[in-house]
């Protein structure tokens, strides 16, 4: 695979991923200490022009740390992505030492005031700070703060299963048994061990943390098999590594989507099957490029007998990055035999997205009958 390729699938699947939601469209003005509205434009900052400079990256890194320190967590967050650095691994350690300072001066809360921005990079940088501070447990310490809301709390412990592998030098068994051994206990989250997994196996195929070490080149857990690693690991890791594994096919394969599903389908398991087309789905959706519309037609890439799965989870996906009505539209717009399943997946995001009841009655609103009444009824089992 060339480095080309593999650039163009790590930004697909950084807007793709479902589990890390981006709640607002719009960005409000951040506070600093002195209660003085920080700027968002990257222009008036001085550390920018370091940041954006691809020579030196050690000089990014510093310039990173030193805009965080003088502006904080939540606006250092706002004014990175807002700006023109890539979305790429090397954007990504930038954005590292973020959550490092967060973790520093916030402690456990810190990961409270990271956002999904470049790879969840905040996430990891908070929890890899943690471990090397007061060991895994504490990884678990910092999970748990993210608790009061069922997304956030698996966008965390995806996060830290990102984070584990790294601290474990790309060893994925050793990884995947961190996994177990803090979350596998976890039972009001029983979803939580597999969100870890996947975040391992998603870190594996993409080696965010070792960029430009070397280390890619010799990582021992990427194969030219389409189906491994899965195909090395017992049952319990299944879910986690299919539902990265069609992000790799389609890598090995130089972006040919029909070609990846047809991969897909081949495996000798309908659950895996399903996980990986689930994959595929989620590799569609930032082709789209923000046009809910061309889902349609993208989607017949997935083959027909995964369709209509596409489309519903392409809702799922816009809704997911905050394109909130995109997913309605798709809704809207998928044959009458699917609206059903559409409509379910969306009101489900509704009622779990931690915005106030105000806002969600107002998407709720938006939901063609009888879907929009489902949509309040979920409402009120909310704790107001």
């Amino acid at each position: 695979m060339n480095f080309s390729h593999k650039i163009i699938a790590l930004l697909l699947l950084i807007v793709a991923l479902v589990v890390i939601v981006r709640f607002s469209p719009n960005v409000a003005p951040v506070k600093t200490a002195s209660e003085k509205t920080t700027s968002l434009d990257y222009k008036d900052h001085p550390e920018m022009t370091d940041i954006l400079d691809p020579a030196d990256q050690e000089k990014r890194l510093k310039a990173g740390r030193k805009l965080v320190e003088r502006v904080d967590v939540e606006a250092a967050l706002e004014i990175l992505e807002h700006s023109p650095l890539p979305h790429t691994g090397e954007g990504h350690l930038v954005v590292h030492q973020i959550g490092f300072y967060a973790y520093k001066k916030y402690g456990l809360d810190s990961i409270l005031k990271c956002k999904d921005y470049f790879l969840y990079a905040c996430y990891h940088g908070t929890i890899i700070e943690a471990a090397s501070n007061a060991g895994f447990p504490e990884i678990v310490k910092m999970t748990d703060r993210c608790k009061a809301s069922s997304v956030r709390y698996f966008q965390c412990v995806h996060a830290a299963g990102h984070a584990i592998l790294a601290i474990w030098n790309y060893d994925v068994p050793k990884a995947l048994e961190t996994c177990d051994e803090l979350y596998e206990k976890e039972k009001d989250f029983p979803e939580a061990l597999s969100s870890c997994h996947n975040g391992a196996f998603m870190e594996n195929l993409f080696g965010v943390h070792d960029w430009g070490t070397g280390k890619e080149q010799v990582r021992e857990w990427l194969s030219d098999d389409p189906y491994f690693p899965c195909n090395y690991f017992g049952d319990k890791y299944q879910r986690g590594c299919w539902l990265n594994q069609a992000a790799r096919i389609y890598q090995m394969n130089n972006g040919d989507m029909v070609k990846t599903s047809e991969l897909c389908q081949a495996v000798d398991n309908e659950q895996y099957v399903a996980w990986c087309m689930d994959n595929v789905a989620r590799q569609i959706h930032p082709l789209t490029n923000g046009d809910p519309g061309k889902s349609f037609e993208l989607c017949q890439q997935a083959g027909a007998s995964w369709y209509d799965n596409c489309l519903v989870v392409n809702a799922g996906a816009f809704y997911s990055v905050g394109g909130r009505d995109q997913a309605i539209f798709i809704c809207q717009n998928v044959p009458p035999h699917l609206k059903t399943e559409c409509y379910s997946r969306v009101i489900g995001q509704i009622v779990g997205d931690p915005i106030d009841r105000e806002q969600k009655q107002i998407i709720c609103q938006k939901l063609e009958q009888p879907f929009n009444d489902q949509c309040f009824s979920g409402l009120t089992s909310l704790v107001p």
